[in-house]
């Protein structure tokens, strides 16, 4: 047996980083459990391949479980008796499985997780140093985008409170609307957030919402449906790039639905480029 269970990265974070580095991208969520910079009480059960690592399945504290596969690596029946026993329950009963599309793919071939409740496709788009197209803002137009704060907790709540109904969430209906206040204000606080105003109006949004070694993953972009198709978006995604390149000095990677067209080509405007796809499934 060659599948191990890991508490904590440490011995193994060499191992891990080499694994999860060059297609972290796709599975961002779990650098912070690579590079320890947030304490997870759930394992990592990896695969050793001679002195390598070449596969990890790593558990969420929200029930998703990320499949990060080397490019050789291949799931084999006798697989899902070793890991069953290395992690339990917690590899049947997710709330989701997400990642590279392929790795998804796989997982579930072998592993019986549950029925399908929704999948869901993106393209992974990064946004390479050097071919960032900046943007110039018409003098006709009356745009102002601003670094968000904590001071801006109230006045962006609405788009957040919408974003998350419209973008997130299965079941709106289910919104937890004490939860989104405490994640609109952890992000205020530890993520970067841009905003667009017309007047006194707060239109548009973007934030991070993810850092990895080399990447920082925007989301949360979300404008005012009667502002929409009118810049507010694309100036407002385009400080923050600015930022994350010139002050982060990272690449800006974000997700975005495969069958959103009027998005991709926003991005792609900007200077993104889309490098792989992903795949979340949703599980009851």
């Amino acid at each position: 047996m060659n599948w191990i269970r890991i508490e904590e990265a440490g011995e193994y974070k060499e191992k891990l980083t080499v694994l999860v580095q060059p297609q972290e991208i796709s599975c961002i969520d779990a650098v912070p459990m690579v590079s320890g910079t947030v304490k997870s009480h759930k394992p990592i059960i990896a695969h050793i391949s001679g002195d390598e690592l070449d596969a990890a399945l790593f558990f969420t504290s929200y029930g998703r479980i990320i499949p990060v596969l080397g490019p050789q690596f291949l799931f084999r029946q006798e697989d899902v008796n070793y890991v069953s026993k290395l992690a339990g329950n917690a590899v049947f009963l997710p709330t989701s499985v997400s990642g590279k599309s392929e790795a998804v793919d796989m997982f579930l071939d072998r592993f019986s997780c549950g029925q399908r409740k929704q999948v869901v496709e993106h393209y992974i788009m990064e946004l390479e140093p050097g071919k960032f197209k900046a943007p110039e803002v018409p003098a006709s137009q009356k745009i102002r985008i601003l670094r968000g704060t904590k001071r801006q907790l109230l006045p962006l709540f609405p788009l957040q409170k919408t974003y998350e109904r419209q973008e997130v969430l299965l079941n709106p209906d289910s919104q937890d609307t004490i939860e989104t206040f405490r994640w609109l204000k952890s992000i205020l606080t530890r993520e970067i957030c841009f905003y667009a105003k017309r007047g006194f109006r707060y239109v548009s949004k973007a934030n991070t919402n993810a850092r990895g070694f080399d990447h920082i993953q925007i989301g949360g972009v979300f404008t005012v449906k009667r502002f929409r198709h009118q810049g507010y978006a694309l100036h407002t995604v385009a400080e923050l790039c600015r930022h994350i390149l010139e002050e982060e000095h990272k690449i800006p990677s974000l997700f975005v639905r495969s069958n959103n067209g009027d998005a991709v080509k926003l991005y792609k405007g900007l200077g993104f480029e889309i490098k792989d796809t992903t795949k979340t499934v949703y599980l009851d």
